[in-house]
Protein backbone atom coordinates (compact mmCIF):
# COMPACT_ATOMS: atom_id res chain seq x y z
CA UNK A 1 0.00 0.00 0.00
CA UNK A 2 2.58 2.82 1.28
CA UNK A 3 4.41 1.62 -2.52
CA UNK A 4 1.54 2.63 -4.18
CA UNK A 5 0.93 5.48 -2.30
CA UNK A 6 4.46 6.57 -3.17
CA UNK A 7 3.49 6.03 -7.09
CA UNK A 8 0.06 8.16 -7.29
CA UNK A 9 2.46 11.02 -5.30
CA UNK A 10 4.93 10.37 -8.10
CA UNK A 11 2.34 10.89 -10.60
CA UNK A 12 0.55 14.16 -9.50
CA UNK A 13 4.23 15.57 -8.66
CA UNK A 14 5.77 14.90 -12.45
CA UNK A 15 2.21 15.81 -14.08
CA UNK A 16 2.49 19.14 -12.09
CA UNK A 17 6.22 19.71 -13.06
CA UNK A 18 5.28 18.50 -17.00
CA UNK A 19 2.41 21.55 -17.00
CA UNK A 20 4.23 24.02 -15.35
CA UNK A 21 7.35 23.20 -18.00
CA UNK A 22 4.88 22.79 -20.83
CA UNK A 23 3.50 26.50 -20.21
CA UNK A 24 6.11 28.02 -18.89
CA UNK A 25 7.44 28.66 -22.59
CA UNK A 26 5.20 28.00 -25.39
CA UNK A 27 6.80 29.60 -28.70
CA UNK A 28 4.10 29.43 -31.19
CA UNK A 29 4.02 27.87 -34.92
CA UNK A 30 2.23 29.27 -37.28
CA UNK A 31 2.23 26.68 -39.66
CA UNK A 32 0.57 23.87 -37.66
CA UNK A 33 -0.83 26.26 -35.31
CA UNK A 34 1.45 23.78 -32.98
CA UNK A 35 4.10 25.58 -29.79
CA UNK A 36 7.26 24.36 -28.70
CA UNK A 37 7.72 23.94 -25.38
CA UNK A 38 9.75 22.69 -22.41
CA UNK A 39 7.86 19.77 -21.38
CA UNK A 40 10.14 16.97 -22.04
CA UNK A 41 12.34 18.09 -19.31
CA UNK A 42 10.57 16.84 -16.82
CA UNK A 43 9.15 13.76 -18.75
CA UNK A 44 12.79 12.57 -19.28
CA UNK A 45 13.88 13.20 -15.28
CA UNK A 46 10.17 11.27 -14.25
CA UNK A 47 11.59 8.33 -16.46
CA UNK A 48 14.78 8.26 -14.77
CA UNK A 49 13.63 8.86 -10.91
CA UNK A 50 10.49 6.87 -11.14
CA UNK A 51 9.18 4.65 -13.42
CA UNK A 52 7.86 4.03 -16.90
CA UNK A 53 4.43 4.09 -15.94
CA UNK A 54 4.31 7.30 -13.77
CA UNK A 55 6.69 8.59 -16.82
CA UNK A 56 3.89 8.50 -19.24
CA UNK A 57 0.90 9.44 -17.02
CA UNK A 58 2.64 12.33 -16.00
CA UNK A 59 3.51 13.21 -19.66
CA UNK A 60 0.01 12.75 -21.37
CA UNK A 61 -1.86 13.65 -18.61
CA UNK A 62 0.27 17.21 -17.65
CA UNK A 63 1.19 18.26 -21.32
CA UNK A 64 -2.72 17.93 -22.55
CA UNK A 65 -3.92 19.78 -19.53
CA UNK A 66 -1.60 22.34 -20.79
CA UNK A 67 -3.15 22.12 -24.32
CA UNK A 68 -6.47 22.29 -23.21
CA UNK A 69 -5.46 25.54 -20.37
CA UNK A 70 -3.75 27.65 -23.04
CA UNK A 71 -5.79 27.57 -26.36
CA UNK A 72 -4.44 24.48 -27.89
CA UNK A 73 -7.15 22.12 -27.26
CA UNK A 74 -7.19 20.77 -30.66
CA UNK A 75 -3.73 18.87 -29.51
CA UNK A 76 -4.96 17.22 -26.27
CA UNK A 77 -6.15 13.92 -27.51
CA UNK A 78 -3.10 13.44 -29.70
CA UNK A 79 -0.97 14.85 -26.98
CA UNK A 80 -2.42 12.34 -23.91
CA UNK A 81 -1.59 9.47 -26.28
CA UNK A 82 1.86 10.59 -27.90
CA UNK A 83 3.43 11.74 -24.59
CA UNK A 84 2.24 8.89 -22.55
CA UNK A 85 3.91 6.60 -25.61
CA UNK A 86 6.93 8.73 -24.97
CA UNK A 87 7.28 8.56 -21.35
CA UNK A 88 6.64 5.08 -20.84
CA UNK A 89 9.24 3.94 -23.62
CA UNK A 90 11.71 6.70 -21.97
CA UNK A 91 11.15 4.86 -19.06
CA UNK A 92 12.00 0.87 -20.47
CA UNK A 93 15.06 2.05 -22.51
CA UNK A 94 16.28 3.43 -19.60
CA UNK A 95 16.17 0.07 -18.00
CA UNK A 96 17.98 -1.56 -21.08
CA UNK A 97 20.58 1.16 -21.76
CA UNK A 98 21.50 3.40 -18.96
CA UNK A 99 24.33 1.27 -17.99
CA UNK A 100 26.33 2.19 -20.70
CA UNK A 101 29.79 4.30 -20.08
CA UNK A 102 33.04 4.90 -21.63
CA UNK A 103 35.56 7.94 -23.04
CA UNK A 104 34.78 7.21 -26.21
CA UNK A 105 30.91 6.91 -26.11
CA UNK A 106 30.62 9.82 -23.86
CA UNK A 107 33.02 12.21 -26.43
CA UNK A 108 30.96 10.86 -29.29
CA UNK A 109 27.48 11.69 -27.34
CA UNK A 110 28.67 15.10 -25.98
CA UNK A 111 29.15 16.09 -29.67
CA UNK A 112 26.31 14.75 -31.60
CA UNK A 113 24.32 16.44 -28.96
CA UNK A 114 25.96 19.35 -28.85
CA UNK A 115 25.49 19.72 -32.93
CA UNK A 116 22.15 19.19 -32.50
CA UNK A 117 21.41 21.34 -30.71
CA UNK A 118 23.72 24.02 -32.46
CA UNK A 119 21.61 22.68 -35.68
CA UNK A 120 17.81 23.47 -34.52
CA UNK A 121 18.77 26.73 -32.15
CA UNK A 122 20.41 28.33 -34.99
CA UNK A 123 17.89 26.95 -37.69
CA UNK A 124 15.15 28.27 -35.37
CA UNK A 125 15.59 30.18 -32.61
CA UNK A 126 18.04 32.76 -33.92
CA UNK A 127 16.30 36.27 -34.33
CA UNK A 128 13.18 36.95 -33.56
CA UNK A 129 10.12 34.72 -32.14
CA UNK A 130 7.50 35.72 -29.41
CA UNK A 131 7.40 33.88 -26.70
CA UNK A 132 5.22 32.80 -23.56
CA UNK A 133 1.62 31.27 -23.25
CA UNK A 134 -0.71 33.84 -25.19
CA UNK A 135 -3.28 32.35 -23.40
CA UNK A 136 -4.16 30.38 -19.73
CA UNK A 137 -7.39 29.34 -18.81
CA UNK A 138 -9.89 32.72 -19.37
CA UNK A 139 -7.15 35.03 -19.72
CA UNK A 140 -5.18 36.27 -22.30
CA UNK A 141 -1.39 38.11 -23.03
CA UNK A 142 0.28 39.54 -25.32
CA UNK A 143 3.16 37.40 -26.03
CA UNK A 144 6.57 39.24 -25.43
CA UNK A 145 8.98 39.65 -29.17
CA UNK A 146 12.41 37.91 -27.92
CA UNK A 147 15.33 38.24 -30.35
CA UNK A 148 18.69 36.05 -29.72
CA UNK A 149 21.20 36.40 -32.21
CA UNK A 150 23.36 33.58 -33.52
CA UNK A 151 26.23 33.80 -31.67
CA UNK A 152 24.50 33.40 -28.54
CA UNK A 153 23.74 30.21 -29.78
CA UNK A 154 26.64 29.58 -30.14
CA UNK A 155 28.26 29.89 -27.57
CA UNK A 156 25.35 28.26 -25.50
CA UNK A 157 25.45 25.24 -27.33
CA UNK A 158 29.59 24.79 -26.93
CA UNK A 159 29.03 25.46 -23.31
CA UNK A 160 26.06 22.95 -22.60
CA UNK A 161 28.17 20.41 -24.67
CA UNK A 162 31.07 20.94 -22.23
CA UNK A 163 28.83 20.41 -19.18
CA UNK A 164 27.13 17.26 -21.23
CA UNK A 165 30.85 15.67 -21.56
CA UNK A 166 31.92 16.38 -17.93
CA UNK A 167 28.27 14.61 -16.61
CA UNK A 168 29.21 11.73 -18.84
CA UNK A 169 32.46 11.20 -17.70
CA UNK A 170 32.40 11.44 -14.28
CA UNK A 171 29.15 9.32 -14.61
CA UNK A 172 26.59 11.66 -13.41
CA UNK A 173 24.25 10.55 -16.43
CA UNK A 174 25.16 7.67 -19.35
CA UNK A 175 25.15 7.51 -22.84
CA UNK A 176 22.78 5.34 -22.61
CA UNK A 177 20.38 7.25 -20.91
CA UNK A 178 20.93 10.12 -23.32
CA UNK A 179 20.37 8.04 -26.22
CA UNK A 180 17.22 6.11 -24.20
CA UNK A 181 15.56 10.24 -24.22
CA UNK A 182 16.03 10.83 -28.06
CA UNK A 183 14.79 7.73 -29.11
CA UNK A 184 11.62 8.36 -26.65
CA UNK A 185 11.75 11.99 -28.32
CA UNK A 186 11.94 10.83 -32.06
CA UNK A 187 8.58 8.41 -31.25
CA UNK A 188 7.12 12.13 -29.69
CA UNK A 189 8.08 13.55 -33.23
CA UNK A 190 6.72 11.11 -35.62
CA UNK A 191 3.48 10.45 -33.37
CA UNK A 192 2.86 14.67 -33.89
CA UNK A 193 3.69 14.71 -37.46
CA UNK A 194 0.72 11.69 -37.92
CA UNK A 195 -1.56 13.31 -35.48
CA UNK A 196 -1.08 16.76 -37.43
CA UNK A 197 -1.12 15.14 -40.82
CA UNK A 198 -4.61 13.31 -40.24
CA UNK A 199 -6.19 15.13 -37.53
CA UNK A 200 -5.69 18.56 -36.35
CA UNK A 201 -4.45 20.07 -39.62
CA UNK A 202 -7.71 19.32 -41.35
CA UNK A 203 -9.42 20.50 -38.86
CA UNK A 204 -8.20 23.96 -38.81
CA UNK A 205 -8.30 23.97 -42.51
CA UNK A 206 -4.78 23.53 -43.12
CA UNK A 207 -3.06 21.48 -45.50
CA UNK A 208 -1.84 18.36 -44.10
CA UNK A 209 2.04 18.67 -45.71
CA UNK A 210 2.62 21.30 -43.24
CA UNK A 211 3.16 18.97 -40.57
CA UNK A 212 6.18 18.12 -42.01
CA UNK A 213 7.02 22.25 -40.79
CA UNK A 214 6.94 20.90 -36.99
CA UNK A 215 8.80 18.21 -37.40
CA UNK A 216 12.17 20.47 -37.02
CA UNK A 217 10.31 22.10 -33.93
CA UNK A 218 9.73 18.68 -31.86
CA UNK A 219 13.05 17.60 -32.40
CA UNK A 220 13.72 21.15 -31.30
CA UNK A 221 12.23 19.97 -27.75
CA UNK A 222 13.66 17.31 -27.28
CA UNK A 223 17.30 18.63 -27.38
CA UNK A 224 15.89 21.11 -25.59
CA UNK A 225 14.34 18.52 -22.92
CA UNK A 226 17.90 16.77 -22.60
CA UNK A 227 19.45 19.92 -22.32
CA UNK A 228 17.52 20.74 -19.01
CA UNK A 229 16.98 17.03 -17.65
CA UNK A 230 20.71 16.36 -18.05
CA UNK A 231 21.86 18.43 -15.45
CA UNK A 232 18.90 18.21 -13.20
CA UNK A 233 19.44 14.14 -13.46
CA UNK A 234 23.27 14.60 -12.29
CA UNK A 235 22.70 16.90 -9.67
CA UNK A 236 20.05 13.92 -8.12
CA UNK A 237 22.26 11.03 -8.59
CA UNK A 238 25.58 12.95 -7.28
CA UNK A 239 23.21 13.66 -4.07
CA UNK A 240 22.46 10.34 -3.81
CA UNK A 241 19.01 10.48 -4.49
CA UNK A 242 18.54 8.28 -7.44
CA UNK A 243 21.34 5.76 -8.65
Amino acid sequence: MSERRTRVTDIVLFTVLVYSATVALQVYQPVTGGYFNLGESMIYTAAIVSTPLVAGLAGGIGASLADLSTGYAVFAPGTLIIKFVEGYAAGLLLRKLKGIHGVFKAVLTSSVYAFSFLLVSTMLWSGGVYVGPSQWLLFTFTQPYVEVSTTVWISIGVFIGGLALIALLKKYISSGEICSFAIAGLLMVLGYFLYEYYVSNPLQGREPLAAIAEIPVNFGQVIAGISISTPIIAWLRKAGFIK
